[in-house]
C-alpha cells in the first residue's frame, strides 16, 4: 500500500476498555487512513467483549462461572493473554497475579460475578492451560485481566495498522501508549504531586504504560485500598505511587507497572528480564528511575 507523506495525521478516539482509546495515523491517503483505523478499533472491541470482567458473555465471565467445574474453551487471544499473564506470575513469583478479583470485589473495585461459584484461595497456580484452546481452574477463583489485557489490545491495534501499511502511528488507551515509527512522540508522566513538575518522555518505536495508586483509592472498612494488588501479600500495592514502564511491547509494559507498583526498587532485576526501564514516583523518594532497557529520550 503508498505512503504519501504529505496527508495530514488523522486522530480519533471511541471509549472502550474502561477508558477512552485514541488512535492517530500519519502518512497514509484519507480512504485507507479511516480503513486502518477501523480495523484497529475492531481489534480494541474485540478484546473488550472478550476479557470484560463486567460482561456476564466474556470469555472471563464464563471462566470465573464454570472453569472450575469443567475446562472452559475460550478465544485465542485470551488464552495468549491469559498465557502471556502466567508468564508473569511465574518470573515475579506470584507478585502479579490474575486470580486477584476476589480482593478486588472485597475492595468493591469490581461487581461479584454471578453464580453459584464463590472464589476462595486460589492462585495463578491453579489456572492450567489445555488444548484446543481450553482454561480449567483447580481451586474456585476470579480471574480479572484489566492489568495486563489494555497493553495487549494496544499491540494487536498497532500490528493491525502496520500490515494495513501505516508506519507512523500513536495509540493511547488510557496511558498505555504504543508509538509505532521513528517521529518521537512526547509522553506527560501525569504523577499527582503539587511540588513538582510533570516530567516528560519522548518515545520512538516502543510503549509506554502507566499506572497510579491515587485516582481509584477510596476508603473501604476503615482502610486505604487501591486497584493494585501485590498478589504474594494479597494486599493493595501503594496507593501513593505513580510509575510509569518504558518496553518495546505495551502488554509488557502494562503488566511490569503492576509488579513495579508493589515491588518499587525490588522490581530492577524484572525490568531487566524483559528489557525494560520504569520511573517511579514515591513521596518519600521523589522520583526514581529503575534501568532495565532506556528506550525513552
Amino acid at each position: 500500500m503508498k505512503s504519501h507523506s504529505n496527508n495530514p495525521a488523522v486522530e480519533r478516539a471511541q471509549p472502550w476498555l474502561g477508558t477512552l482509546v485514541s488512535i492517530r495515523v500519519a502518512g497514509l491517503d484519507a480512504p485507507n487512513t479511516h480503513h486502518a483505523i477501523d480495523a484497529a478499533f475492531e481489534e480494541i472491541a474485540l478484546v473488550h467483549r472478550l476479557m470484560s470482567f463486567h460482561d456476564g458473555t466474556s470469555d472471563v465471565s464464563r471462566l470465573n462461572c464454570s472453569s472450575v467445574r469443567r475446562p472452559v474453551e475460550v478465544h485465542p487471544y485470551t488464552m495468549e493473554v491469559v498465557r502471556r499473564a502466567l508468564a508473569f506470575s511465574a518470573a515475579s513469583n506470584g507478585c502479579f497475579d490474575v486470580s486477584v478479583g476476589a480482593e478486588l470485589v472485597d475492595w468493591q473495585f469490581l461487581p461479584a460475578p454471578s453464580g453459584d461459584a464463590h472464589a476462595s484461595g486460589g492462585s495463578w497456580r491453579d489456572i492450567e492451560i489445555l488444548p484446543e484452546n481450553r482454561i480449567a481452574f483447580h481451586r474456585p477463583l476470579w480471574i480479572d485481566l484489566g492489568g495486563i489485557a489494555k497493553g495487549f489490545a494496544v499491540d494487536r491495534a498497532t500490528e493491525r495498522l502496520r500490515i494495513l501499511g501505516a508506519s507512523q502511528t500513536v495509540l493511547n488507551a488510557g496511558g498505555d501508549i504504543r508509538v509505532q515509527g521513528q517521529i518521537a512522540e512526547p509522553v506527560r508522566l501525569a504523577v499527582e504531586s503539587a511540588s513538582e513538575t510533570m516530567p516528560v518522555l519522548e518515545l520512538t518505536d516502543g510503549s509506554v504504560a502507566s499506572s497510579s495508586g491515587h485516582r481509584q483509592r477510596h476508603w473501604h472498612n476503615g482502610h486505604l485500598y487501591g486497584p493494585h494488588v501485590d498478589g504474594i501479600r494479597r494486599m493493595p500495592a501503594p496507593t501513593d505511587r505513580f510509575v510509569c514502564v518504558v518496553a518495546k511491547d505495551c502488554v509488557v509494559a502494562d503488566a511490569l507497572t503492576k509488579i513495579v507498583m508493589a515491588k518499587g526498587i525490588e522490581s530492577v532485576n524484572l525490568l531487566q528480564q524483559f528489557d525494560a526501564s520504569a520511573y517511579l514516583h514515591d513521596p518519600a523518594t521523589g522520583w526514581q528511575h529503575l534501568e532495565g532497557a532506556v528506550r525513552a529520550g
